[in-house]
């Protein structure tokens, strides 16, 4: 029952959603996710260092939260689930949702403030407080941002993590305890500490990954095309099983790809907000609005980068057709057929690790907001005590439940705070022609 309303929300809600609203924010901005790439690759240079972080520190900690095992994990899991169309309908979302970081983070910015650490916070539960005048939206935002951090950004990515291992035969707490011990020294080393470790882990594991990947599909480049039709011929694919059933392919293609994308690049959560309202920039002649919004609309690009590229292995390598594989040892059996040896699927296991490692501290800063927020500053290190504590259970927690518990609680992120977008983009988009 719980599935099935998950997925019904995804097909009447979020899909609707992203399609009509991110189509007509993406008209009223003129396709600024698009065509403003060149520009916000521009922006990173930019000296900014007035607020908590920089630019670029903001987009390597929204990078580490998207570049987690949904690049890898969830990939397998949309192609196994809703076919190889399901990577085609993660473009589209990606397309059309991304323009709502943009709008998030401007207004992030626009309401941003100062903490009673002199930290410069801003995000969802500011716009949504002072913008939209809804305190109760605010709370419920932070509420399902803290249960998605324990489970999304915490368990899920744990659990994904441990499955190549149970194959070296490694007890989950030998694991699991050395992880937690990992995480909370970055985490117990506050806002500067952590943006030190995201700068520099997030763009070298983005690149060892990608050049991996590349080999791949080089040993493998005759079924690189075909790999590409199967992906576009599949989104609209109407099936074999006859007309009462034929829809459903495309819709479970819709639904899980939209899900999938959703969770792989976090465009609508309110993440990014949160993470670009730590920049201050107190230069009269920079709309820091408008620099942290555009820069935001790198993340979601980049992460599609490296979803299309473990789509395509998964595909050139025909390893997507075995269904009896869980989602990572799927991926890792594609390097094991590239590359002919057992170790070579480990490629998986060192990524993955620097991928969940990166995600888990991205959630956690983020929770961290909500948590002072709603109970203050004071509430911040129990929560990260019970965030670190909770990491060995991931490697125990049953797969399929997880991610649909994970899959509930970031839709909940998501419609509160589209409503809140909803709600105040007449005065991004005001902004914006008049600039």
């Amino acid at each position: 029952m719980i599935d099935f309303i998950n997925k019904s929300f995804t097909l009447l809600f979020i899909f609707p959603v992203i399609i009509i609203f991110g189509g007509y924010l993406s008209v009223k901005l003129k396709f600024v996710q698009i065509f403003g790439i060149k520009k916000a690759f521009s922006l990173l240079t930019t000296k900014d260092h007035k607020g908590s972080i920089s630019s670029f520190s903001a987009l390597s900690a929204i990078l580490g939260g998207n570049l987690g095992t949904g690049n890898i994990s969830g990939v397998a899991v949309a192609l196994s689930m809703g076919g190889p169309g399901a990577l085609f309908w993660m473009w589209v979302m990606a397309i059309f949702a991304s323009i709502t970081k943009y709008v998030g983070c401007f207004l992030g910015v626009h309401y941003q403030r100062q903490n009673v650490a002199k930290e410069w916070v801003g995000g969802p539960m500011y716009y949504l407080q002072d913008g939209l005048k809804s305190k109760l939206l605010a709370q419920l935002f932070c509420f399902f941002c803290i249960t998605s951090a324990l489970t999304v950004g915490n368990l899920v990515q744990v659990h994904s993590l441990f499955v190549p291992l149970n194959t070296i035969d490694i007890h989950p707490l030998l694991f699991g305890i050395p992880l937690s011990l990992l995480v909370g020294a970055v985490i117990f080393g506050g806002m500067k500490r952590l943006a030190k470790v995201l700068s520099a882990v997030v763009p070298f594991m983005a690149c060892v990954y990608l050049s991996a990947c590349l080999i791949v599909l080089f040993i493998f480049r005759s079924e690189l095309l075909p790999s590409l039709k199967l992906i576009f011929t599949s989104a609209f694919s109407m099936g074999s099983a006859g007309s009462g059933l034929a829809g459903f392919s495309v819709l479970q293609a819709i639904r899980v790809g939209f899900n999938r994308g959703l969770f792989a690049t976090d465009s609508g959560l309110g993440l990014a907000p949160i993470l670009h309202s730590a920049v201050r920039d107190t230069n009269p002649k920079i709309d820091n609005r408008h620099v942290q919004g555009l820069i935001s609309i790198l993340s979601p690009m980049i992460v599609m980068v490296v979803c299309s590229m473990t789509g395509l292995v998964l595909l050139s390598t025909k390893v997507y057709e075995n269904s009896s594989l869980p989602s990572t040892a799927l991926c890792m059996q594609a390097f094991i057929k590239a590359f002919g040896h057992p170790l070579s699927g480990h490629i998986i296991t060192v990524t993955l690790f620097f991928f969940a490692f990166t995600t888990i501290l991205t959630w956690s800063f983020c929770a961290d907001k909500a948590i002072d927020y709603l109970f203050g500053t004071k509430a911040i290190k129990p929560f990260q005590l019970l965030f670190i504590s909770i990491i060995p259970i991931g490697a125990f927690v049953q797969n399929q439940f997880i991610w649909i518990f994970s899959d509930i609680s970031i839709s909940f992120m998501f419609a509160i705070n589209i409503i809140g977008i909803m709600g105040l983009s007449k005065m991004v988009i005001k902004a914006r022609q008049i600039k």
